[in-house]
């Protein structure tokens, strides 16, 4: 309906202030438009959005002055021109943060504004609440606003006010330069636009004042197309005058039209007496300060007469010392046609020293290699003899055959030196790795990563077989490729593994054999103790003196299989090292020890503080056997002494148990650590023989070693260290 009347001509009538709205509207919208096109950034997207929004306000209310239909003016303000005013505020916001740089940081503000610019128009289509009715003025008709029209002011004239804060504290942060001055532009600019609020002023009775606003915004966006351009430009011509290089710039006619400071520099001429001479009177300028003026003329006169031609050149300077690189290129207009030229000039004085540096250190480095070529020739000798008397085979082959070999490979495999040299492969290899060890070898010759140390076995000459470590490396041999193999004979490292597999083999031949022996012994001892109980009446005195004597040897038998086997455990059990404080091991040994036999009168001397690195569980079992011995063979004494403490002897640290006891003969200390051999009767001191070997195995295994001093009588002291 509302579109139908407005293609009525009836409904219009010849209003002269419409004019001015239209054409301050075309002049803006093209500002806009112009400003886009010549730089499609992010500033000119967001100066071309609030250029058409004041468009679209502009042209809306020149139209408005053209209707009599005060309805159809209504509903055109509500759909149109009120599109156009509530954009303005929330794009003058984004053209703000956009020209200062601050978009991604104040994007949400952005997004919320036009959201609310949104929300008013949407409110204002489907109420009265903002434009609610019509009054016709001097100048045309004018709508009047509502009771909406205050949080719509508000929010309008908040977001210029914020925009215009947010101009002065940049101007403030800003150093003295081109941007601060673009800024102070915008910001003047944007206090001239509030001017143009003076049309809100008719849109509330008895308020008649002229809408000059338009006259404002064509000021507002003239000034902002203004700064825009001129500045940019301006920060073009900077950074041209920044230039390190040197830059001169010529017409078509070959007039120099442009030229940068740098150029001012390296010359010595100043920028006013380049302007407006032809190129080819350069060289008469600064002919005083050139090495070969000809040589720049002729460059000059190559560049004129082949303007498509790119063209360099290098060329010294005498006043002051430089050598300048001169590079000249053509510059084109849109149809391709030579519209002038470019000269370069570019300061390359530190470069041609480095080149002169590096062709002298190149002469000094050939002197250099000559020299010590000559020495490795004489030393080549002294380096033969030293591989031929490592204790390492050494052998290069090429293509499946050995090209070399030192003194120790062919003393390794038994041939002479004359007889190796030349032999394949396949002639070294146990015949089961022969396929394996040419494949590999094929392998390294083509670069591919294998491996590069394997274990193998060669056959001598004899044919006996050499378990062997090989290690290879890709080399040039006589400029070909070729294999540098390394040879160690690990014979006495295969002997020591078997001598491993069998003790291991034993200690599970012992485990086995105990395991085995236990359940005829508990048959032996059960069976004694049921005739003790059941048959005594028909046994004599002497019978049952033999059966209680089967059982206490049934019994010392049990205790030994235990002992065994505590032993051949100690030696598969996996040592954890940690920090172990051995003195209160000691000390909760000790205290255990009180507790089996209160009466004794045992004082105990334990050193404080005395830590070692070891595995706690096996470092127990060597304090609890040793203190153990020393409770026990002082036994027989009213009052006994017991220490543990730790001494330094040369670098190494002692640790010590010693006690006052019954002591030994030296001359038996060989069997004092051997399983099952006692110094004492059991009758004497109960026991299986076995705790000393398990000392010395935890202590061995801990890398340590363990002997013992004794006097008859007087006492014994264990010593032992742990590496």
């Amino acid at each position: 309906m509302m579109l139908g009347k407005l293609l009525v001509s009836a409904n219009y009538y010849l209003n002269p202030y419409s004019f001015s709205m239209f054409i301050t509207a075309l002049l803006v919208t093209l500002l806009g438009i112009f400003v886009y096109i010549s730089d499609r950034n992010l500033v000119s997207k967001s100066f071309l959005i609030m250029t058409v929004s004041g468009g679209i306000w502009l042209v809306g209310i020149g139209v408005i002055y053209l209707m009599r239909d005060a309805m159809l003016i209504l509903s055109f303000y509500k759909v149109f021109v009120f599109l156009g005013i509530v954009m303005i505020a929330p794009s003058i916001y984004f053209f703000t943060t956009a020209s200062l740089g601050l978009l991604e940081e104040k994007k949400k503000y952005v997004v919320v504004n036009y959201a609310l610019a949104f929300a008013f128009y949407l409110t204002s289509l489907l109420t009265d609440w903002l434009a609610r009715d019509v009054q016709e003025h001097f100048w045309g008709p004018y709508v009047l606003y509502g009771p909406l029209s205050i949080p719509f002011l508000v929010f309008f004239f908040a977001l210029i006010i914020r925009s215009l804060l947010l101009y002065l504290g940049s101007v403030r942060k800003m150093e003295p330069g081109i941007k601060r001055d673009q800024v102070k532009l915008f910001t003047v600019s944007l206090s001239i636009a509030v001017l143009g609020s003076v049309d809100f002023l008719s849109c509330f009775p008895p308020f008649e004042v002229y809408p000059f606003g338009y006259l404002a915004v064509l000021a507002f966006v003239s000034l902002q197309t203004y700064a825009i351009l001129r500045y940019r430009k301006a920060s073009l011509t900077e950074i041209f005058s920044a230039l390190g290089e040197g830059i001169i710039v010529t017409d078509r006619n070959d007039r120099i039209v442009e030229v940068n400071h740098s150029v001012g520099k390296t010359t010595g001429i100043r920028r006013q007496d380049f302007l407006g001479k032809n190129i080819l009177s350069i060289p008469s300028l600064i002919a005083d300060k050139l090495e070969n003026p000809e040589k720049v003329a002729a460059l000059l006169k190559m560049i004129t007469a082949d303007p498509g031609k790119v063209s360099h050149e290098d060329v010294t300077f005498r006043e002051p010392a430089l050598q300048i690189s001169i590079t000249a290129s053509p510059l084109t207009d849109r149809f391709g046609t030579k519209s002038g030229s470019v000269i370069e000039f570019r300061d390359i004085t530190v470069h041609k020293k480095m080149e002169e540096e590096l062709r002298q250190y190149k002469e000094e480095l050939e002197e250099l290699v000559k020299a010590r070529t000559e020495e490795l020739a004489i030393s080549e000798a002294k380096y033969k003899a030293l591989v031929d008397h490592v204790q390492v085979g050494i052998g290069v082959h090429q293509n499946g055959r050995m090209v070399f070999a030192n003194r120790q490979l062919t003393s390794m495999l038994g041939f002479a030196e004359e007889e190796f040299v030349g032999l394949p492969l396949s002639a070294l290899f146990y015949p089961d790795e022969v396929q394996e060890v040419i494949s590999r070898a094929w392998g390294r010759y083509e670069g591919k990563n294998l491996v590069e140390t394997y274990e193998s076995r060669l056959l001598r000459k004899d044919g006996s077989v050499l378990p062997a470590i090989i290690s290879t490396m890709p080399i040039e041999h006589e400029e070909r490729a070729a294999i540098l193999v390394t040879i160690v004979d690990i014979t006495e490292s295969k002997l020591r593994k078997e001598l491993e597999q069998v003790n291991q083999e034993l200690e599970m031949f012992a485990y086995s054999i105990s395991h085995d022996l236990r359940a005829p012994l508990r048959s032996i001892d059960g069976f004694s103790l049921a005739l003790l109980e059941d048959h005594a009446e028909q046994l004599d005195h002497e019978g049952e003196d033999y059966l209680r004597r089967i059982r206490a040897a049934s019994k010392r038998m049990a205790s030994m299989i235990d002992a065994i086997l505590h032993l051949s455990r100690i030696g598969r059990y996996e040592v954890r090292r940690k920090q172990v404080n051995l003195s209160a091991l000691a000390q909760d040994i000790a205290a255990d020890l009180k507790v089996t036999d209160p009466d004794r009168q045992v004082e105990f001397v334990i050193a404080e503080g005395v830590v070692a690195s070891g595995d706690p569980a096996l470092l127990r079992i060597v304090l609890e056997n040793l203190i153990g011995n020393a409770w026990k063979f002082t036994q027989r004494l009213e009052s006994a002494r017991i220490e543990f403490g730790v001494m330094r002897r040369g670098k190494k640290t002692v640790y010590y148990v010693r006690d006052d006891g019954v002591g030994f003969d030296m001359k038996y200390v060989d069997k004092l650590f051997v399983p099952f051999q006692r110094l004492h009767s059991t009758m004497e001191y109960t026991g299986t023989g076995i705790g000393l070997a398990s000392v010395q195995r935890v202590v061995r295994r801990h890398g340590g070693d363990i002997w013992a001093e004794s006097v008859l009588n007087k006492g014994t002291t264990f010593y032992f260290t742990l590496e």
